[in-house]
């Protein structure tokens, strides 16, 4: 199969804006390469905010409209962009990006470690392998960071954990690292399904993911609900349709962490967590990007 890849160099001031952008163009993650240097393999990777970065996407050959639509948005957004186009095969893609891809530490414990680098780990660390493929979450998004930071501090030996858009299933790997009893994963893609799963065998940690998704599309036999912490890294919109059942999925203590929440649009998210009868207690932020908390009120 052949994509168009989508290639859009912009001020660091406007990455997330045009991942955004370029996400709602195309329906498909993207991935940002910014300048950066790093000591050693073990250490963070120091991101140059002065120098110009690229924010990448794909869309299906079938997709022609795809560039057109991408120079329109981007304008009508008033976001600066060069933006090129190339056809890509499946393979090339999925290799692609393994360059930029690097250890990442996050919140006080926990390292995310691309299964092709080499991580010595330290007493306490809560190690993440990974190889995300073709789906989103690497650690190195704000919003993927910001929801591990989260669940660092929320999770307790022997929750019940619901990851709703799991992507790479970093986010349900540490969940499970963290001392989660059960944690259950879904997604609408079946790619991403299959990266979870894969992922989680490689961490030697138990999660049960499965295509769907909550409400009508809910994959498992027993009703969406109890859950210690329901945590939902995608998009405001997405969140806003789902609120009733995230916040219905939640046990009465649970906690619901939300994120891929662009700033102009977090009063609407806020707004219908509150309508389905959660409380938001806590809003961070990672540039035009929030993660926000809430518990059943």
């Amino acid at each position: 199969m052949r994509y168009i890849e989508l290639i859009a160099r912009v001020a660091p001031a406007d990455v997330e804006r045009a991942s955004d952008v370029l996400r709602d163009v195309t329906g498909a993650d993207t991935w940002n390469e910014r300048p950066f240097a790093q000591p050693d393999l073990e250490s963070d990777a120091m991101v140059d905010g002065r120098a110009a970065a690229t924010v990448h996407a794909y869309a299906r050959e079938a997709q022609a409209a795809a560039e057109a639509d991408a120079r329109l948005a981007l304008v009508r957004h008033e976001i600066p962009a060069e933006l090129t186009v190339r056809l890509v095969d499946e393979e090339d893609w999925a290799e692609s990006w393994k360059e930029h891809f690097h250890v990442e530490h996050i919140g006080d414990r926990i390292v995310v470690v691309p299964t092709w680098r080499t991580y010595h780990a330290r007493p306490g660390d809560v190690v993440i392998a990974l190889d995300p493929g073709m789906a989103f979450g690497t650690g190195q998004h704000g919003t993927t960071r910001m929801c591990l930071e989260s669940l660092e501090r929320r999770v307790r030996p022997g929750d019940r954990v619901l990851d709703v858009g799991c992507g790479s299933g970093i986010l349900s790997i540490a969940a499970a690292k963290l001392g989660a009893a059960a944690v259950d994963a879904v997604d609408v893609d079946a790619d991403c399904v299959r990266i979870t799963s894969e992922n989680a065998r490689l961490n030697g940690v138990d999660v049960r993911a499965a295509l769907g998704s909550l409400g009508s599309a809910w994959p498992f036999g027993e009703a969406a609900a109890g859950y210690d912490a329901v945590v939902a890294n995608v998009i405001a919109r997405v969140i806003i349709d789902l609120a009733p059942d995230l916040v219905g999925a939640l046990a009465p203590s649970g906690r619901l962490i939300v994120s891929g929440v662009i700033a102009e649009r977090e009063e609407e998210v806020r707004d219908a967590l509150a309508a389905a009868g959660a409380r938001v207690d806590g809003v961070r932020a990672a540039g035009e990007w929030r993660c926000i908390e809430a518990v059943r009120a």
